[in-house]
Parts: C-alpha cells; sequence; structure tokens
C-alpha cells in the first residue's frame, strides 16, 4: 500500500478522515456534578431590617452529604467573613441568623461547610438606623431654624426645626441629599405657643420634590407620624402659614418639625 504524504491527494483524506470522526460533546467534571447535586437555596426574611435586629436566612439543600453550612457576610470594600454556622436538618432545610451592628448595607451567602464545596446564591439586606435629622447635612434652608426645644400646646419637644418669617414672608423650604439611602421620615409636626389664635401652619414632606405629606395646623394642634419616602436622593420639608382670620397682616403662625428622624443605611 502506497501512502500519500504531500499534495492534494493527501490533504483530501486528511480532511475526509476528519470529518469521518465523530464528534463528542464535553461532559461536566465529577466535581461540577457533584456541586449541582448539592445546591443550596437561599431566602431572607426581610432584605430590611433595624440596625441591633437579627437577620434571618432560611433554605435548604439538595443531596444528603452537606450536614454543615456556614453564613457568610460581605460589605462594601471587604472580603467575605463568616457569620455562624448551622446543621442540615433531616428535612435537608437550614437556619441561620445573623446580628447586626452597623447601619451598612451588605450581602449575604451560604456556602457548605461539609461534603462537596457549593454556594447559595447571593442576598442584599439593608440594614438600618433612625438618625437625627437637625444633625445631618443641609443643602437648602429658607425660612427654617434649629432650636434646642419648641413647645405644642404646652408641651416641650427637643430638638425641632422651627418657620420664622422675616419681612412677611409666609413659606419655608429645608432639604438634605440623602443619595437613595433613607426610606423614611418621622417627626411631630404642628404650630408653636407663640402662634397668634388665627394663625395656621401648613406642613409638608417631599421626596424628590414629590409631596408624600401634608397637614394643616392651629394652635395647639400638632400631629406624630412616620412616613414612607420611597427612596429618594433628597429629602424636604416646606411650610406655608396664613391668617384664617382673614387679616392683611403678616401671619403670626410658627410652623414646627419637632425631633425629626430619618431612617437611612450607609453603602460604605
Amino acid at each position: 500500500m502506497r501512502l500519500l504524504t504531500s499534495g492534494p491527494s493527501a490533504l483530501l483524506l486528511i480532511a475526509s478522515l476528519t470529518l469521518a470522526t465523530p464528534a463528542h460533546a464535553a461532559s461536566p467534571e465529577p466535581a461540577t456534578r457533584a456541586a449541582a447535586a448539592q445546591a443550596i437555596t437561599i431566602a431572607v426574611k426581610s432584605d430590611v431590617v433595624l440596625r441591633g435586629k437579627k437577620v434571618v436566612i432560611t433554605g435548604a439543600v439538595k443531596g444528603k452529604k452537606i450536614s454543615r453550612v456556614s453564613l457568610q457576610q460581605k460589605r462594601p470594600g471587604s472580603k467575605w467573613k463568616t457569620q455562624a454556622t448551622a446543621k442540615v436538618k433531616a428535612n435537608g432545610t437550614y437556619k441561620l441568623k445573623d446580628k447586626t451592628t452597623k447601619a451598612v448595607t451588605r450581602k449575604y451567602r451560604v456556602v457548605s461547610v461539609t461534603g462537596p464545596k457549593t454556594k447559595s446564591a447571593k442576598v442584599k439586606v439593608g440594614v438600618y438606623e433612625w438618625r437625627d435629622l437637625t444633625k445631618q447635612g443641609v443643602r437648602h434652608r429658607d425660612g427654617w431654624g434649629t432650636s434646642k426645644s419648641a413647645t405644642i400646646n404646652g408641651v416641650p419637644y427637643s430638638p425641632a426645626f422651627i418657620g420664622y418669617q422675616w419681612n412677611g414672608t409666609t413659606t419655608g423650604l429645608i432639604d438634605f441629599n440623602v443619595a437613595r439611602e433613607c426610606i423614611q421620615l418621622r417627626a411631630r409636626f404642628g404650630i408653636g405657643d407663640n402662634s397668634d389664635l388665627a394663625g395656621r401652619a401648613t406642613i409638608s414632606v417631599l421626596s424628590d420634590d414629590a409631596p408624600v405629606y401634608s397637614g394643616s395646623f392651629g394652635l395647639t394642634q400638632s400631629e406624630y407620624t412616620t412616613i414612607a419616602l420611597g427612596s429618594p436622593f433628597r429629602v424636604g420639608i416646606s411650610y406655608t402659614v396664613e391668617n384664617t382670620g382673614g387679616s392683611e397682616t403678616p401671619p403670626g403662625a410658627i410652623a414646627v418639625a419637632a425631633q425629626p428622624e430619618i431612617l437611612c443605611t450607609s453603602a460604605k
């Protein structure tokens, strides 16, 4: 038999042999197949948690070789750290908890401690805390002052934003850039005891300039309320004052936002 070592005939022979060779799909490596068989599911009870409370993570393990799992946490700019370890129950489920100490958004995952190495998907949790709004950086202030205390219906409240009228002004606005890290605001809104009997104040809370709360108050009246903000870049408090008796003189009404607090997390 004569072998073809060069020329067009040799090339045709090599091509035909290549086409005749059956193709085989690549099969998963044993370690990959084992990890898929031992998949870990994950769910968080609430993705909004107050600082000091616990994050609760539950899920299940597919397979019987993983008997223990650990909860890992990752904050911005840090590495994954183990927070807790738990046994997998006979029915394949687990429950893990992490007590929060800092109002920072973080991610969690669950990884196997025994058996094949595998891990769950990641879940994001925002840890929030109430902050004194009078101590936050102000972007814009007009018609609002900050006071150590304000009195409404004979009761002092501390601290407070107090509206003031200068040269007959009847409106005021104070706002803050919160960079989408704050979701609620709470305060006692009302009118100060040094206001005129006919004075009235309407106070509004703005979330990216959209009103999310409005209340109107006469002398001795107030309301303590918690307001959902959504996830705004900017939060503001505005007021308008008037004389309900129809007097043309500047209204003697003192708008008050007492004990204002804002519920925020941090991305850092």
